[in-house]
């Protein structure tokens, strides 16, 4: 049997501690704050939202010049591009083609008009015809006066013959050959030959009167056919198109060979040394558009200035049609239609508060903005925005010169007052 160790073993009597009353109410008191504490705790860590720093766009509040404006879009368009017509229907022969250079009064399109040919020789036979005819009048003219010349001198040969008859009679009643009744009678022939001498030279100028008349409305008829002519052949010479300027033609708009009406549009020519710009605004800014305004285009990378030429009096699509023209150099080859984004500048503003845009502005009407308090922390904020640019917008009130604004979207967030940022 083997023997245990009881022998060896000792007892060994517990020391008992008191523990102090005034820590275990120090505790107690702490367990019971924190027990009461602990649900408006857990309410307000709920209610804090927190937020990864890398979803978030912060920007910072500067001291500045704001430039109101706005950004559009639009076309180059050229200065000059007119179109031409034909005035004539006939068959139109294209003798130049889209993209050519041409040079002004150059022949770039004729048209065939057999309508206009025929009516043309016409009128020349019409003019020929009256020119005939005033030639024959000037004949007949000089006839008929000398008819009349021709009596007159007839009735002064009277008027002469009775003249002496008279003074014979005289004689011979003086010596009283003849009675006084035969003397009587060779006054009475006096005077009848008198008075058709007068009526005969009379009727000489009258006719002369009468003819120079007729001489001139021959004449008339004879000019007046004359411009009928010289209008048609006009019109047949505008047969031949020719370009108005110096330019490039831009696109035909009819097919070559067809038959056409007159006054169709035929082609462009575009003046490549002027080129405007042809911009689309918002109807929003209507009322703030105004001739003289400043533009600043971006063509081609390159920054070009104009200003505001024309603005349009109608609205189409919710957009108004603007024209610039561009007042600093350009050494870009520039195309018809060619892409331009722009910024018309409205107003400038000194030394006020700005901060960039950004999403913000839509989630609470731009009457709130969350600010960082610190690293970790941002808070809602009621803010008040002035103008705007295509890059800044004013904030009027409730911020401060370097103030830190978060200027991201704040959908996830836009009902806490106060968040938290984490990395």
């Amino acid at each position: 049997m083997i023997a245990d160790t009881q022998s060896q073993d000792e007892t060994i009597l517990a020391v008992k501690k008191n523990v102090p009353k005034k820590l275990i109410l120090i505790l107690l008191f702490f367990l019971t704050l924190l027990y009461i504490a602990f649900p408006t705790f857990s309410q307000w860590y709920s209610s804090t939202p927190s937020v990864d720093s890398d979803n978030l766009t912060i920007g910072s509040v500067i001291r500045g010049d704001l430039v109101r404006d706005v950004a559009v879009s639009g076309k180059a368009v050229a200065a000059n591009a007119p179109q031409l017509y034909n005035t004539e229907i006939g068959q139109i022969t294209l003798l130049v083609k889209p993209g050519e250079t041409v040079k002004k009064n150059q022949i770039v399109a004729r048209v065939v008009s057999p309508e206009l040919d025929a009516l043309i020789k016409q009128q020349e036979s019409t003019l020929e015809q009256l020119s005939i005819n005033s030639n024959r009048g000037i004949l007949e003219d000089k006839v008929a006066q000398l008819d009349l010349e021709s009596n007159m001198n007839t009735a002064q040969s009277a008027l002469n013959v009775a003249k002496r008859e008279k003074q014979r009679a005289e004689i011979s009643f003086t010596k009283q050959i003849i009675s006084e009744i035969d003397w009587m009678k060779s006054q009475d022939s006096l005077a009848d030959a008198g008075l058709f001498y007068e009526h005969a030279k009379k009727r000489v100028e009258l006719a002369k009167e009468r003819l120079e008349f007729e001489r001139k409305n021959r004449d008339f008829l004879v000019k007046k056919q004359q411009l009928i002519l010289n209008e048609l052949v006009r019109r047949h010479q505008a047969l031949e198109i020719t370009a108005p300027l110096n330019g490039v033609v831009g696109n035909w708009l009819v097919a070559q060979k067809n038959t056409i009406t007159a006054n169709t549009a035929i082609m462009t020519i575009v003046d490549l040394s002027e080129y405007e710009a042809e911009l689309s605004v918002p109807e929003f800014y209507a009322d703030d558009l105004g001739l003289g305004l400043t533009v600043v285009m971006q063509i081609s990378g390159q920054q070009i200035s104009g200003e505001i030429i024309a603005i349009s009096p109608e609205i189409k699509a919710n957009q108004v049609k603007v024209r610039a023209r561009l007042t600093s150099p350009i050494d870009i080859q520039l195309r018809q239609n060619q892409r331009i984004n722009a910024r018309i500048e409205f107003e400038k503003k000194s030394n006020v508060l700005m901060i960039k845009r950004g999403a913000f502005m839509g989630s609470l009407a731009g009457k709130f903005a969350f600010k960082k308090t610190d690293d970790n922390t941002a808070k809602k904020i009621a803010i008040s925005t002035g103008s705007s640019s295509v890059e800044y917008v004013e904030l009027t009130s409730g911020v401060a010169e370097d103030d830190q604004i978060i200027i991201s979207d704040y959908q996830n967030f836009n009902l806490a007052e106060q968040i938290n940022i984490t990395n």
